[in-house]
C-alpha cells in the first residue's frame, strides 16, 4: 500500500488497474464504492459548514468584552482588557471555541470548493472562499492574542501597558480579517447567484451578497471615522452569514453538489 493512501481508496484504485489490464473493465461495482466514499466525505464537509459557523458565532457572543459579558466599545482598550482578565475562564473557553468553529467552517468551504464546477462564476466563488480563509486565519490569530490578554494582571501598570499594546495589534488583525471575510462572502455569493437558477437560492445568495457589502462598507467607515455604530452594524451581519452557511450546508448534506450550474 502506498504511504498516506487509505486501504479503501487503494482497493478501489487496484480494481481499476486490474480491470484495465484484463480488458474486461467491470467498473460498475468499483464506481459504486467510490460514490459511497465521495458521499461520505461530502456529508462530513457539509456538517463542518453547518456546525462550524454556528459554534464560532456562539463563542463570539460569549467572548468577554463583546455583546454579553462586560460589553465594551472596541476602541476602549482598558475596558476590553479588564473584561477579558476578570472573566479569564470564559475568555480561555471562547478563545479556543472560536478557532474550532472557524476550522470546521474552512473544512466545509474546502468541500464546496472541491465539488464546484469549472466556470467563471465558480472562479469568483473560489476567490471568495480564499478571502474567507485568510480572514478566518486572522480571527484565529486574534483568539490567540485574547488568550495572552486574559492573563493580564490588571493591577500592574507595566502588565496593563503591555496588554494595551497587544490589544491594539489584536484589534488591527480583527479589523483586517473582518474586511477579508466580508469581501469573501460578497464574492462567494455573487458567484453562487450567477450559478443558481431563478428561485429562493439565487435570491438568498443576492441578499447575502448585499449584506456582505454593507458589512465591508461599515467596517471601512467605522475604522475611518472611529464610529462604534458602524462596527456594531458589521457584527450584526454575522447572523445572516451563519444562517446562510447552514442553508448551504444542509443542501450539501442532502446529496446535492456544486458540480453543475443551478444545482447544489
Amino acid at each position: 500500500m502506498l504511504p498516506g493512501i487509505p486501504m479503501t481508496w487503494m482497493s478501489v484504485y487496484n480494481g481499476y488497474i486490474d480491470a484495465w489490464a484484463s480488458g474486461t473493465a467491470p467498473f460498475k461495482s468499483q464506481w459504486d464504492k467510490l460514490d459511497v466514499i465521495t458521499r461520505s466525505v461530502n456529508r462530513l464537509e457539509s456538517l463542518g459548514m453547518i456546525l462550524g459557523p454556528s459554534l464560532a458565532l456562539v463563542f463570539f457572543l460569549l467572548e468577554p468584552g463583546g455583546m454579553i459579558f462586560d460589553p465594551a466599545p472596541s476602541d476602549d482598550a482598558v475596558g476590553n482588557i479588564t473584561a477579558l482578565a476578570t472573566n479569564s475562564t470564559m475568555a480561555h473557553v471562547t478563545a479556543m471555541g472560536v478557532p474550532l468553529g472557524l476550522i470546521l467552517m474552512l473544512y466545509g468551504l474546502a468541500g464546496i470548493n472541491r465539488v464546484m464546477e469549472e466556470s467563471t462564476a465558480a472562479a469568483l466563488s473560489r476567490l471568495g472562499i480564499m478571502f474567507m480563509m485568510v480572514g478566518a486565519f486572522g480571527w484565529i490569530i486574534s483568539s490567540g492574542l485574547n488568550l495572552i490578554i486574559a492573563q493580564t494582571a490588571i493591577d500592574s501598570e507595566g502588565a496593563l501597558e503591555t496588554a494595551i499594546a497587544t490589544y491594539k495589534v489584536d484589534r488591527g488583525i480583527t479589523l483586517i480579517s473582518g474586511m477579508g471575510v466580508a469581501t469573501g462572502f460578497l464574492a462567494f455569493n455573487l458567484g453562487m447567484a450567477a450559478m443558481f437558477p431563478s428561485g429562493p437560492l439565487r435570491v438568498g445568495a443576492v441578499v447575502i451578497a448585499i449584506v456582505s457589502l454593507v458589512a465591508l462598507i461599515a467596517l471601512i467607515i467605522g475604522h475611518a471615522a472611529q464610529d462604534e455604530t458602524m462596527f456594531t452594524l458589521s457584527r450584526a451581519c454575522y447572523f445572516p452569514w451563519v444562517v446562510w452557511s447552514i442553508v448551504l450546508g444542509v443542501k450539501f448534506f442532502e446529496g446535492g453538489e456544486f458540480t453543475r450550474v443551478g444545482r447544489i
